[in-house]
């Protein structure tokens, strides 16, 4: 996945990039004309192309680590809630509560909340050994290619 992001700050060999996130429609604004504001993405990169603050750079981050990233975001948590929906209606059913839905749902919900603070941990833990995945390559000149 290659990305054009644009350096606000070096520090010694890091940089802080922002990086353009792709909007719903696909970056066809003029043809959707849904005045979606589109914001950037912050992350802190080795420095590898010597860029300064100003310069747009290409990043590229790997495949496989869009779809690690991917799946822990978004199929991990749903697991969690569906096995939690499970495990809340099996001891409702086992302790012979009336409405064992409500207890399900519950279950669930707690699971998510649990899910949502887990990724924080994650996210941070991430931050801090700054391993995002990306990969500065090189200063473009033009930055509309």
């Amino acid at each position: 996945m290659d990305k054009i992001g644009f350096v606000v700050n070096t520090d010694k060999d890091k940089a802080k990039v922002i990086v353009r996130r792709v909007s719903a429609c696909g970056d066809k604004c003029t043809s959707c004309e849904g005045s979606c504001n589109v914001s950037g993405t912050i992350v802190n990169i080795k420095n590898s192309a010597n860029a300064e603050s100003g310069d747009y750079v290409e990043i590229q981050m790997a495949t496989s680590s869009v779809l690690r990233t991917a799946f822990i975001v978004y199929v991990v948590p749903l697991i969690l809630m569906i096995g939690s929906i499970t495990i809340g209606l099996n001891i409702g059913s086992t302790l012979g509560i009336n409405n064992i839905e409500l207890l399900g749902v519950a279950f669930g919900g707690v699971s998510l909340l649990i899910s949502f603070f887990l990724l924080r941990v994650i996210d941070k833990s991430i931050q801090n050994k700054s391993k995002s995945g990306f990969e500065m390559v090189k200063i473009l000149s033009d930055p509309l290619r």
